[in-house]
């Protein structure tokens, strides 16, 4: 679940990571292209969570210790935490694209700003292996419940 655009975002590529557990800073790239948030404020989409990422003095990544990403050559990489609208949906575009199934739901009231994944046909991911790919549902509420589903 999310509470917030930027937390459905942050959701989606942690599933993605998960499903690809071996993924480099490179291949986040890649996979999530610059193109899919041009309005984010940032330069990259995902930088090494060491670098500040901004000019200004705001922070415009994920870097709590229950955000950043772990790499499959382990590294700590975070991520852009500004997401628009129509920046959601191009990203739930490519979420389909690797299998990621977004859920929008909002009854979760009360819980705390976050995401939760679920593992969906039995699959579960595995230690030091790849597995293979199933889809995952990232169940969203707040801000995000109103998005048109491209699901």
């Amino acid at each position: 679940h999310a509470k917030a655009q930027n937390r459905l975002a942050l959701g989606i590529v942690h599933a993605y990571m998960t499903i690809n557990p071996k993924t480099t800073l490179e291949d986040l790239r890649k996979a999530f292209p610059n193109s899919i948030s041009p309005d984010k404020g940032v330069s990259e989409n995902f930088i090494y969570a060491e670098e500040k990422g901004t000019t200004a003095d705001w922070d415009g990544f994920f870097k709590g210790n229950d955000e950043v990403l772990s790499t499959g050559d382990g590294k700590k990489v975070a991520f852009n935490k500004m997401w628009t609208k129509p920046s959601l949906e191009r990203l739930l575009q490519y979420a389909a694209k690797y299998d990621i199934e977004v859920n929008q739901t909002d009854d979760f009231k009360g819980e705390s700003c976050g995401f939760r994944l679920e593992y969906i046909n039995g699959w579960k991911p595995k230690k030091g292996c790849l597995g293979m790919i199933a889809m995952l549902i990232i169940v969203a509420s707040g801000a995000v419940a109103g998005l048109v589903s491209i699901l």
